[in-house]
């Protein structure tokens, strides 16, 4: 997975690429613990993002709670279909904010 980062001041944007798997899990999950505590409110944008595992999910997870708790927000954007579906089906749709 690949992720290219727009500085907004004190919202970042995330253009995530490829795969965000069990490979690719581990990495992305200190890199969105890093931008959670630089940012205060966070988009994902998956335009780009082919696949999520679950332990892609348990990152995305971890990054909303790290945002809630210091008043922040986790926006998710550009979502494909079968992202989507994924969301749906374990619930994290109902949480997540997605446009």
């Amino acid at each position: 997975m690949d992720v290219k980062l727009i500085n907004r001041g004190k919202e970042g944007e995330l253009l995530l690429s490829g795969d965000l798997d069990t490979r690719t899990a581990r990495d992305a999950d200190a890199l969105f613990a890093q931008l959670a505590a630089r940012f205060t409110n966070i988009t994902l944008n998956m335009q780009e993002l082919e696949y999520i595992s679950s332990a892609g999910l348990r990152t995305i997870r971890n990054l909303y709670i790290l945002l809630y708790k210091k008043g922040g927000k986790l926006m998710v954007t550009n979502v494909n279909d079968n992202v989507m579906e994924v969301f749906e089906m374990t619930g994290l749709a109902g949480l997540l904010n997605i446009r």
